[in-house]
């Protein structure tokens, strides 16, 4: 129900993205796994105009776990996400980012490179992303050195 009302309130443009926000925190208000499944199974019903609108009006908070439920994730999709900015009250922007750039790198490490390459350089790129994306590359080629050396320890 709550979905279908986005959805409508999306289609009919009656609400501004920001006016949205909140209802889109509710929808993804956290209540196990379960919600999830549920999530992700109503997201699968939209089509891929609705799902840009809602990652675009959806807090950066939001991102990763919204990302994670979008069926079949798009490069448009992911710039969409990467190109969220932390609230500069944030006292650990890094780790926000992070979190968004791990849901992508979950679907697809070759979607985080081929985001990154269109929003590199893009009038959308926001000030943070260069540093933060070289950033994360290094902590993923970390993780991979890690693994190979200690096959057994959980990264």
């Amino acid at each position: 129900m709550q979905l279908r009302w986005l959805e409508s309130a999306f289609r009919k443009g009656t609400l501004t993205s920001h006016e949205i926000t909140p209802y889109i925190k509710l929808f993804m208000a956290p209540d196990g796994e379960g919600n999830l499944e549920r999530v992700r199974g109503l997201l699968h019903s939209l089509s891929g105009s609705a799902i840009e609108k809602m990652l675009g009006a959806a807090d950066v908070y939001d991102i990763p776990d919204l990302f994670r439920c979008v069926a079949d994730p798009t490069v448009s999709l992911a710039v969409i996400a990467m190109s969220k900015a932390p609230p500069p009250y944030e006292k650990n922007p890094q780790q926000v980012v992070d979190k968004v750039f791990q849901a992508v790198y979950d679907c697809s490490e070759e979607l985080l490179g081929q985001a990154a390459e269109r929003l590199t350089g893009s009038a959308d790129m926001p000030p943070h992303f260069q540093e933060a994306y070289e950033r994360f590359k290094e902590i993923k080629e970390d993780e991979k050195l890690l693994s190979a050396l200690y096959p057994k320890a959980i990264l």
